[in-house]
């Protein structure tokens, strides 16, 4: 795995496309800083300019140091990290336009995956985790259901680590201040889980945004 993981890196940095295994689902990603990756991503899933993609980091250090957290924040990230809790937050300027949202924020979670946090940490940077399929198919846990012109057009396969559990995709949330939260994507987090740790929830905006990985 060492020789695999080696070569994602050098894809990583190289601004090119792989796929590889996360929490949840099969994922499409790359360089969350780099707007060739964000463009080829949005070329092979056929996704509308519109639709901005997620991110995932290998550990809350980070996160932090591509978006801005406040108290609340990094209070529900102590919670529910590594998980699939997705949290809206202030992008960095470092990050690729394509992830952060019309109004400079970011959707981002540390995952629980121990190849996929592997593969941030040694490129030194936050991955696309938007989910492996075309833009309304559906998102793929198992292998065999990858799209076989997909596999061919991305730059490499990782195979290595737990397969994805499936079944919901990350729950995405914002904050909105003095406990408050918006649940904009009910998820493998659910709202009683949220409820349980003492959050309000508090009806908002949704967010575009396609189940993913």
């Amino acid at each position: 795995m060492r020789d695999a993981v080696y070569q994602a890196v050098q894809i990583i940095k190289s601004e090119k496309v792989l796929i590889y295994p996360t929490e949840t689902f099969w994922g499409m990603g790359g360089h969350g800083a780099s707007r060739a990756v964000v463009q080829k991503i949005r070329e092979l899933k056929k996704r509308p300019l519109h639709k901005p993609f997620p991110l995932i980091a290998g550990d809350l250090e980070q996160a932090r140091h591509f978006v801005s957290m406040d108290t609340q924040s990094l209070e529900l990230a102590g919670q529910f990290w590594p998980g699939p809790l997705s949290i809206l937050c202030r992008a960095s300027d470092m990050l690729a336009p394509g992830v952060r949202d019309q109004e400079g924020m970011v959707s981002i979670r540390v995952t629980p995956h121990p190849a996929a946090a592997t593969l941030c940490l040694a490129a030194g940077t936050p991955l696309i985790a938007t989910s492996a399929n075309i833009s309304g198919e559906k998102s793929c846990a198992l292998f065999e259901e990858l799209d076989s012109e997909l596999l061919k057009q991305v730059d490499m396969v990782f195979e290595h680590g737990d397969a994805p559990a499936g079944g919901l995709p990350s729950t995405l949330v914002r904050m909105s201040g003095c406990g408050k939260i918006e649940v904009l994507r009910e998820g493998r987090i659910s709202r009683q889980d949220l409820q349980s740790r003492g959050w309000k929830l508090v009806q908002g905006k949704s967010r575009e945004q396609k189940p993913e990985a």
